[in-house]
This record gives structure tokens, sequence and C-alpha cells, in this order.
């Protein structure tokens, strides 16, 4: 992909004994994966050497921002812990519903002078105050000579979330090496480079981020606050039924299972999703005259809703798939004792995406 990287910290990607590591802190649950890089057949490659899940109580993380810094800090604790990861230098994944990505071509000046000059060019589409703003800027492509310009990426996201994150992640003794965004780094990891144009759906418990990319290069960034959870809820309410068992039931009904009234249930539920999406891709038509979607691809614990996949397809007509998150690694498992099931539980797109990007 052309998008590799995008941070903003740039220290110590990879760590002394070669590997990196990715960490996604997710509203269920924080996730490492620790890649090492390489090359198989003359081009990059990873191969995996660790992957951990531990759960967070339920709160500790709302809509992408860490509002329990203690009991993320812990369970970073105890993922390195039980999995015995030694590496410290991870790269944290971010997301929020303030998140802004726009392409943009500006001067082709040097880093110093680019950091000081994109403050100003972000004013007119940042609806935060500057000061309360992170921003970064990815440079796609070579620069045009006969203008001195370079066009890339705007990202632009607010500050006191970010470093809630980090700060969480520093107290349980690791090295924030690099953030890069969460929906970038799905990219990396579900994208198919033998497709040009294909949407990547990454559907978590409390948001969905959509990433629209045409030859790699994404045209679309949005993040939704839609997920998993509103469906659970809606079971919940509508049948008076317990979370865990309202949980259960979504997973083993979906949307053309039985009982037929829980189906109906999550049926009207995630109809606004789905229309959000419909309208992402829609806009996506409007703005890239002559592309033409060739896929979608799901991804994250949301997405594995029995019946989302050809409820997409057919109601866009666009081939509809949910991937592993391991589609581009040449081990698809850490170690012997771990199946390849249990690899994909406890990796993600993010997890695995960001460690992706440092090795890349």
């Amino acid at each position: 992909m052309k998008h590799r990287q995008t941070g903003l910290m740039k220290v110590g990607l990879i760590n002394p004994d070669g590997h990196a590591i990715g960490v996604d802190i997710g509203a269920t649950a924080v996730r490492a994966a620790i890649l090492s890089p390489g090359t198989h057949e003359g081009r990059p490659s990873v191969t995996v050497h660790g992957l951990g899940l531990i759960p967070l109580p339920k709160g500790a993380v709302q809509n992408g921002v860490v509002m329990d810094q203690s009991a993320v800090t812990a369970a970073l604790k105890e993922l390195w812990s039980a999995y015995r990861f030694e590496c410290r230098n991870v790269i944290l994944g971010i997301t929020n519903q303030q998140l802004v990505v726009r392409d943009m071509t500006i001067p082709n000046l040097d880093p110093e002078q680019r950091a000081k000059a994109l403050p100003f060019q972000a004013r007119e589409i940042v609806a935060l105050p500057i000061e309360q703003v992170l921003i970064d800027f990815t440079q796609l492509g070579e620069a045009n000579p006969e203008t001195n310009t370079v066009s890339g990426l705007l990202v632009a996201t607010p500050r006191q979330p970010v470093l809630a994150a980090v700060d969480a992640v520093e107290r349980a003794k690791l090295k924030v090496a690099r953030v890069d965004l969460s929906s970038f780094a799905a990219l990396r990891s579900i994208a198919d480079e033998q497709l040009s144009v294909e949407a990547v759906i990454d559907m978590g418990a409390h948001m969905t981020n959509i990433v629209i990319h045409n030859l790699g290069v994404p045209k679309v960034v949005r993040t939704i606050l839609r997920g998993g959870d509103e469906l659970t809820q809606a079971v919940s309410e509508a049948v008076e039924m317990p979370w865990s068992e309202a949980e259960a039931a979504k997973a083993g009904v979906g949307l053309n299972g039985q009982p037929a009234n829980i189906a109906k249930v999550l049926n009207d539920a995630i109809r606004p999703l789905l229309a959000e999406i419909r309208s992402s891709i829609h806009y996506f038509g409007s703005t890239n005259n002559g592309a033409t979607l060739e896929r979608i691809s799901l991804t994250g614990g949301a997405s594995r809703l029995p019946g989302l996949a050809k409820a997409l397809s057919d109601q866009l007509g666009i081939p509809t798939n949910v991937i592993t998150p391991m589609q581009h690694i040449r081990n698809r498992w850490a170690s012997k004792e771990l199946s390849a099931e249990e690899a994909d539980v406890r990796a993600t797109a993010v997890s695995v995406g960001l460690a992706m990007g440092a090795a890349a």
C-alpha cells in the first residue's frame, strides 16, 4: 500500500530483537500483535511471533476514547505478563469520531517548515481550535517538479484523547514509538493489492471505520458511532433479555435465523449502519469518476453477524466478504500450540496492520 506509515511519533519502531508490536485498545479488549519483518520472493513480508488479548471492563474505552486509564494500564500489564512478551516499543492505534482525513496538496517544504505550515493549511477543515489538535501529513508519491508541491493526506485528531491513550500505555512500562490511525492499519492488513478499488470496513463494538481506497490510496475515510453493542442493546431491550444472553442470541440468530422476532430486531437495528455504509460508497462514486468498487471487505467482531455480508452484497450489488486480519501473514499462527482460529480471535486488523506498517 502507498500509505504504509502515518506517524505522529517516530522513534524506535523496531525493537532490538527485530520485532514490531501493534497495540489495539478496543472497546472490549486490548490486543497486541508482534511481527517480524523480512522478505519473501523479493518482496517485504512479515511473520507472527506473538498474539494476545486481555478483556477490558465495560466502559473503560468509549467510542475510541480511553475513559479509565488505570483499567487500560492494568490490562496491558496483564497482557505482557500472561503472554510473556518481552519487547517494549509499541505502535499504538487511535480513532475517534472527530478524526479528519482529507486529500491535500501543499508546497514541497522540508520537514521543519512543513510542521510549521500545516496548522495554517488545516484551519479551514478542522472544527476544533488548532491548539487542541494533533496534525500530520502523509505524502503520497513524489513532488511535482513543475509546481514544487506534494500531494497527500492531511490527518487531524483531537489532542487530548491521544495523550490519554499514550499515558495509559506508558504507565504499563511500554514505550509508544508511534501513533498511527486505526483505519489505516486496518486497510494495511485487510486490503487486497490485486484489487484497484476496495472498501475496507472495520466493525467494532462501538464504532465502524470505513476506508475506500483507489490503488492503495485512501479516498474516503469515515468513523461512524455505530457497532455491535448497538445491536445487542436492541435485542436486550426488545425481548427483555440479559446482555450476555442477547449477545449470544445476536451471534446465533443473525439477520436470517430463528426465532424470527430476534432476526427482525437485528434487521431493524442494523439499518442505520447499512445506510451509512451505502452513503459512503455513493459519495466515493460521486467524487471518483470512473472508479468502480470491486469488493467490500469486512473485518472486526461485529462483521461476523450471520447474514451481514450477504445483506450488503444484495443491497449494493458488490461482492462482500469477511476477511481475516491474518491474510497477509506468511505463518498463520504464532506457534504450533495456537490454532488458526485462536489466532484470528486474538488478532485484529488494527493490531496486525500497525505492526505491518513498521515492518514495511
